[in-house]
């Protein structure tokens, strides 16, 4: 299997397959030269367009035949079989820390909204380490295997037939046309309740898909099983069709996991732009979404039921006549009628450097989030990710009692351990 892994705005060039060279601070890795003109073709088509969508490519061109990742994470496979793992910049790029980089990177993606990852365990982390395609497909199977012990579902299916027995409804002109000679038999349409329905369809497409990737002993045991089980089962012809012709009721609930990762398994999801190419597949995330989610989690788990935690609030607006250009903070925190603004910024700051590595304009928007609140509001905070240069909290005044706290979170607390100590800030800070 021809796989690489790099992180966060690391480069990727032409070379032999896992090369790596030092540009900067960063590694340059390279990958063959069909997997490079895939992602070539994906940049030139993104740049070609006259209009914006939802796709935000995660390459930038940074010379002739050098590109480099942005701040997404997750695995990318190319039509030639080359994977491409981009990790977050965690931990160190060693073989020990893309292993803690996974087992971070799964813990946080368990808490974004609209993923399906909370069912996931490290433990196989600990056996064997995989990489990250190895992993989701893990986690795809466990869904689907789960699904299989609480019942497979059947519906009934309209089928017309030319049969030697009366069955249903006797179609007449169909009988007329087709049977004039042979009046021994039957044109009906009948209803026949079997497992070909779009669920269990996609299901099995996703599973053949899964059982030509995957390198890992187990889930090639477990994959067969299971396409064993759906056998009966025909593979989607029209994978988008399917899945709006998918049922949500309660009879269905079981199969609301299974069905999210097909989607990303079969690349209805994705932020390739390359969505509809079945034989890749791309599964990566924003790590800024993924930074911002994880933070509003463990506040909830920390500050308990008399905070409130709300993301992407809209309550405010930068001009309120007419009301133009809504404020979205990140976080905003709340207490009664008290309130603290949060916003998070996954950037590995230096504590050391100029104006502690802070963003001017990060400063500003702190601001103003902070003047719109007004007097309930009573205190700022930027969340940044802990790292070895930014370990204690860095405050400034603004004007008045208006402080920022910028407070490292760390990432690679345990979920029952306190990644931020936030609470000790709102109970006990002197602008409370």
């Amino acid at each position: 299997m021809k796989q690489v892994t790099l992180r966060e705005y690391d480069y990727l060039r032409v070379g032999q397959l896992g090369e790596k060279e030092v540009r900067g601070s960063r590694l340059a890795v390279a990958i063959p030269q069909s997997a490079f003109d895939y992602l070539e073709g994906l940049l030139e088509q993104e740049e070609s367009k006259q209009y914006s969508d939802d796709h935000t490519l995660f390459l930038k061109r940074r010379g002739k035949r050098l590109f480099q990742v942005q701040s997404y994470v997750g695995v990318l496979q190319t039509p030639c079989g080359t994977q491409i793992e981009i990790l977050p910049k965690i931990s160190d790029a060693t073989k020990e820390g893309n292993i803690q980089s996974r087992k971070i990177l799964l813990r946080m993606l368990r808490y974004l909204k609209d993923a399906n990852f909370k069912q996931g365990s490290d433990a196989h982390l600990h056996k064997a380490p995989m990489h990250l395609l190895e992993l989701f497909m893990t986690y795809f199977l466990q869904e689907v295997n789960t699904l299989v012990k609480r019942g497979v579902r059947s519906d009934y299916v309209a089928k017309e037939e030319n049969q030697a027995f009366l069955k249903g409804k006797l179609l007449i002109n169909q009988q007329i046309r087709v049977n004039a000679v042979q009046q021994q038999r039957f044109f009906c349409a009948y209803d026949e309740y079997e497992p070909n329905r779009p669920e269990n369809r996609l299901i099995h497409t996703a599973l053949l898909k899964v059982s030509k990737l995957s390198q890992n002993a187990n889930n090639q045991r477990l994959c067969r099983e299971l396409m064993f089980v759906f056998a009966d089962v025909p593979v989607s012809k029209n994978i988008r069709q399917d899945f709006s012709k998918c049922k949500s009721n309660r009879a269905m609930t079981h199969y609301q996991h299974p069905l999210e990762w097909c989607r990303l398994i079969l690349n209805e999801e994705s932020t390739v732009p390359s969505a509809g190419r079945t034989q890749t597949i791309s599964i990566l995330f924003p790590m800024e979404k993924i930074f911002e989610d994880y933070v509003a989690a463990m506040l909830r788990k920390r500050l308990g039921q008399e905070y409130s935690v709300s993301t992407q609030e809209q309550r405010k607006y930068l001009c309120i006549d007419p009301k133009k250009f809504q404020l979205k903070p990140d976080i905003v925190i709340r207490k009664g009628d008290e309130c603290w603004v949060a916003d998070t910024k996954w950037k590995m700051i230096d504590e050391n450097e100029a104006k502690h590595g802070v963003s001017q304009s990060d400063m500003y928007q702190l601001y103003t989030y902070g003047k719109k609140y007004g007097d309930n509001c009573k205190g700022l905070f930027l969340l940044y990710p802990k790292n070895k240069s930014f370990v204690e909290s860095i405050r400034f005044k603004f004007d008045g009692a208006l402080w920022l706290e910028c407070l490292p979170f760390d990432c690679e607390a345990k979920l029952k351990s306190d990644p931020v100590s936030i609470k000790s800030y709102l109970e006990g800070c002197d602008y409370i």
